[in-house]
């Protein structure tokens, strides 16, 4: 237990000095090497906190955080520096830096006390760049790039630190689609070609579900741990959507409104892909596929046949569909 990358031994987390302070869960777990770690849990359950202290950014209210082996408590910033590096949900206020000199604030640490580069840390900043596919805009200022691209810059900036432990706080937050796989696919790849120890925190399930080695899972009074599929399995995801009015269904791996459909009706399609894709639909048009019904859908040469009350209509789209059968059923 005590050789792994970090360990957490009865740790208490919080603001001792702030009023009416809540108490978090006492923590104790640990992360391996070339592993990826998803933290989840609603807003308010001491994601951010519980980052910040692992990254020896935050004072413990007790308990231990050993990196690498080493009581946190007990090193200084710099050996700290050297272990892990942080990456904050923050814009970093540095319009007038280049990219190459942001990212080389990562080196800050292993320079001297004037903060020059050298050789070696340029090689580790253009490496770095490089990493984390933004070595062509090395160049550029920090504001004339997308939020999508400063996030990329943040990471190569915590790479050119060069740390066995990565620790980044919804490092996907304020990113399109794109962009978000883009992150993950690079943070997963840190883990496993370079063995890095990767924690992050985020909301979206379905990235964790997908690029997870290790999930934590905090609430107001639990701390959880497994892998995502263990969670699934022992239906685990229940209390991130307690009181919402929205639940997780452990069958299709979707969150859906839990709802119970008020219409049934039946369908016949050969096709997977489409299966899946009409199911969904239909879902959300609040039907119930049965496998009787007054009510028929047909595929029938990429067109949508629906019978009902004698009648029968065909669609050439799914919103042609969609419009009818929200319309008329």
């Amino acid at each position: 237990m005590e050789n792994a990358a970090v360990f957490l031994d009865k740790l208490k987390i919080g603001y001792p000095a702030a009023r009416n302070a809540r108490v978090f869960p006492e923590i104790s777990a640990r992360l391996a090497g070339a592993e990826l770690t998803v933290l989840m849990g609603r807003n308010g359950a001491g994601k951010s906190t519980l980052l910040r202290t692992v990254a020896g950014l935050q004072t413990p209210l007790g308990g231990t955080v050993k990196l690498l082996g080493r009581d946190l408590a007990r090193c200084s910033w710099k050996e700290r520096a050297t272990m892990t590096g942080f990456v904050s949900t923050e814009k970093p206020r540095v319009a007038d830096l280049s990219v190459f000199e942001m990212t080389a604030l990562g080196r800050y640490s292993r320079t001297g006390w004037l903060g020059s580069l050298s050789r070696d840390d340029r090689q580790s900043v253009s490496d770095a760049l490089e990493t984390a596919g933004v070595s062509h805009l090395a160049r550029r200022k920090v504001n004339e790039i997308s939020d999508g691209e400063l996030q990329r810059v943040t990471i190569a900036r915590a790479l050119a630190q060069d740390t066995p432990v990565i620790i980044l706080d919804e490092p996907t937050a304020f990113l399109d689609l794109a962009n978000k796989f883009e992150v993950m696919l690079l943070l997963r790849k840190l883990a496993r070609r370079d063995g890095k120890t990767v924690l992050l925190s985020t909301h979206d399930l379905e990235l964790a579900l997908r690029f997870a080695d290790n999930m934590w899972l905090m609430s107001r009074d639990s701390f959880k741990r497994g892998a995502p599929e263990d969670f699934a399995l022992a239906e685990g995801f229940d209390e991130i959507f307690a009181d919402t009015g929205v639940r997780y269904d452990y069958d299709t791996g979707v969150v859906d409104s839990g709802a119970t459909c008020s219409r049934e009706i039946s369908l016949n399609c050969t096709d997977v892909r489409m299966n899946f894709w009409l199911l969904n639909a239909l879902s959300r048009m609040d039907f119930k596929v049965v496998e009787r019904s007054d009510r028929n859908l047909t595929v029938r040469d990429s067109a949508f046949v629906y019978r009902h009350d004698d009648s029968e209509t065909t669609f050439h789209s799914v919103y042609e569909l969609g419009r009818h059968l929200t319309r008329n059923s």
